[in-house]
């Protein structure tokens, strides 16, 4: 009687091991989505004001097996021309939903980060899709291919108006850290002036926001930047007045050694030799006194030569005639003198993309 006890029990046993197998095997591994992944909207701006708030949300059905099974969902972001060719959306971003998540949503202030680590400085289309994957009950590797969703796209126009610039000559406090801010018409391109004083090597970084919180750029080699939070430290060879550049559309980097002058037929020296300016670095200008004659004219230039130099425009106010950052601007005018005398000559280049002089007769 105990021998068929013990038989009756195997063979329960056997039964349901062969009905778990059963199960498995009977996924329907032609599975696919039955409806389309959906999207909170097709055009997306963001701003600081919607940096909390919801900006892109998705939602999908859940995927049947014909069978009770654990599925996980992964949303996937990629740009539409990495999604053909001999290995379509091998460079996506994926984003685990979880187990039986059927949703994924991001706030402003996580999607414009991510589009800044992702280099995508300005309007973007972007596409996402969803993928499905049965998670084995014992843990190991699943059998059942992994299904995908249709693809739905949305273009995301992120935001960024300055970059911070902390160092060792600042003690590393990007709260209070003078900035480079993007240059119109130059999407993803920052430029400004930065003094860091004292002698030999100096290290800073840029940060996207003013703290440590987000993203900073560090040394990527060979002129590059490194969003790697552990990246060595960007450095210039000894203190001065730097022209610094940061282009996030192919994460490269620029430092310029500037001092400032005067030159032209206005000028004591003129267009020959140029009249030097002054650091003042408690009011952050350039500053000369100098005798200028009304019945010529001059311009400001970096370095005693054609390489950086300003004009104004029609309205007065200074830009760039020469720079390799950006095109040569033919159209500019010199700038006058308004009566014979001696001049304090001020040249403001803290305030980046707002760049300013002024004439005062003494």
């Amino acid at each position: 009687m105990r021998k068929s006890l013990y038989i009756g029990c195997a063979l329960l046993l056997l039964a349901s091991a062969c009905k778990k197998t059963g199960e498995v095997d009977h996924v329907n591994a032609n599975t696919s989505f039955s409806d389309a992944l959906s999207v909170s909207s097709s055009n997306v701006t963001l701003t600081a004001a919607n940096d909390n708030d919801t900006v892109l949300a998705f939602t999908w059905p859940a995927v049947s097996y014909n069978t009770p099974v654990t599925v996980n969902y992964t949303l996937e972001l990629d740009v539409p021309s990495d999604t053909s060719g001999a290995a379509p959306w091998a460079k996506a971003t994926k984003f685990i939903a979880g187990i039986n998540v059927l949703k994924y949503s991001f706030a402003g202030k996580d999607l414009n980060n991510l589009m800044q680590t992702l280099n995508y400085v300005s309007s973007t289309s972007l596409v996402f899709r969803v993928l499905s994957d049965v998670v084995q009950y014992n843990g190991s590797a699943s059998s059942v291919p992994t299904i995908s969703s249709s693809a739905v796209a949305t273009v995301v126009t992120p935001y960024l108006s300055a970059l911070y610039v902390p160092g060792a000559y600042q003690q590393w406090a990007p709260a209070v850290a003078p900035v480079i801010n993007t240059v119109a018409g130059y999407a993803g391109i920052f430029e400004g002036y930065v003094y860091m004083p004292g002698s030999g090597t100096q290290d800073f970084k840029f940060t996207n926001a003013p703290d440590w919180d987000h993203i900073n750029y560090g040394d990527g080699g060979s002129g590059l930047m490194s969003t790697d939070g552990t990246a060595p430290d960007l450095t210039v060879p000894n203190g001065g007045y730097y022209e610094l550049s940061a282009n996030l559309n192919n994460n490269t980097w620029t430092a310029k050694a500037t001092t400032w002058g005067i030159i032209g037929d206005a000028t004591p020296g003129g267009w020959n030799t140029d009249t030097q300016l002054t650091y003042d670095p408690i009011n952050q200008v350039w500053t000369a006194t100098v005798a200028l004659i009304q019945a010529g004219s001059f311009k400001f230039r970096a370095n005693n030569a054609w390489v950086i130099d300003f004009g104004i425009d029609g309205s007065g106010n200074l830009q760039y005639a020469d720079n390799p950052l950006f095109t040569y601007n033919p159209s500019l005018n010199n700038l006058s003198v308004p009566a014979d005398g001696t001049y304090l000559v001020t040249l403001d280049l803290h305030n980046s993309q707002h760049y300013t002089y002024s004439l005062v007769k003494q």
